[in-house]
């Protein structure tokens, strides 16, 4: 047992430093490769964990003694985030905004495997490993080094990784809106199926491909990237039957009007906000996202 406590004390913070690099990379694959929408209390938790990927790092590569005093005051308040993140999604021990307008609910669960692992969850666990290593180095007195001691391999990889990463994301970020409005659906005919009226008001664009971007940016947030319907967030728009029997005209009253989280027809239990929360958009514009979805399928 001593053996293993004294390989604990002088290895914790390598493993806090691989926890946060899992954490973060992790985090980078849902919203980047799985395009699940990050909701503010998942920011807040990114603001304190991306910083660990490199603070660690770079501590190791000073090799700054003092580097668990710089580790905790990014870890403690996002345990803490993290845990009232977990118990907003798993308790009704708060109350939670009803409304999607600024991206997702903070209740709404992306994952869910094994019905208790959540992506708070995941979280809590990567800051929990990563105060708890850092308060054993703490307490062991580490990190210590020689003279001699070389520059761990580590850090160094972990610099070159966040570098590469950082481009990747940037070239992904500049390729991908209109690439994957464009992929999501198979446009089919722009003809109305008997007894539909898809009339278009004056003025009104019927480009497909700027409707395509604008879902993506202002409803793919609560409906999903492909208009598949996210659960307890955002009914499905995809192949829907209510979109498909209204005109234009009835949608855009409807988009503009909202829809009240109590409405007889609202399943989700979620209000819509007026204009879809983006008051910002022209009746064209959203009259583009409309026929969008009109020959979408």
């Amino acid at each position: 047992m001593t053996a293993i406590s004294d390989w604990l004390d002088r290895k914790s913070l390598y493993i806090a430093l691989v926890a946060a690099w899992v954490a973060t990379l992790g985090s980078l694959y849902f919203s980047e490769v799985a395009h699940y929408v990050p909701c503010v209390l998942c920011w807040y938790q990114r603001i304190l964990m991306y910083p660990l990927a490199l603070i660690i790092a770079i501590g190791f590569l000073r090799k700054d003694e003092n580097l668990p005093v710089f580790i905790l005051p990014f870890s403690l308040p996002g345990l803490g985030i993290a845990i009232y993140h977990y118990l907003l999604e798993k308790t009704n021990l708060f109350d939670s905004a009803a409304t999607c307008q600024a991206g997702v609910p903070c209740t709404t669960q992306w994952i869910n495997w094994f019905g208790f692992i959540t992506i708070p969850f995941l979280s809590l666990v990567s800051f929990l490993i990563i105060t708890l290593m850092t308060v054993i180095a703490l307490h062991a007195g580490e990190p210590t080094y020689e003279e001699e001691t070389p520059t761990p391999w580590l850090p160094v990889f972990s610099i070159i990784v966040v570098l590469l990463l950082a481009f990747g994301i940037l070239a992904r970020i500049n390729r991908r809106p209109v690439q994957t409005a464009q992929a999501s659906f198979s446009v089919i005919s722009t003809t109305p199926a008997p007894g539909q009226s898809h009339d278009t008001p004056a003025g009104a664009t019927n480009d497909t491909e700027a409707g395509a971007k604008l879902y993506q940016q202002a409803c793919a947030g609560c409906h999903g990237p492909k208009a598949e319907g996210v659960p307890q967030l955002g009914t499905a728009l995809a192949n829907s039957d209510f979109i498909h029997q209204q005109s234009d005209e009835a949608m855009l009253k409807f988009l503009r009007a909202g829809r009240a989280a109590n409405a007889p027809d609202n399943k989700t239990g979620l209000a819509m906000p007026p204009s879809g929360g983006r008051p910002d958009l022209s009746d064209e514009e959203l009259l583009s996202i409309v026929h969008y979805l009109h020959n979408a399928k």
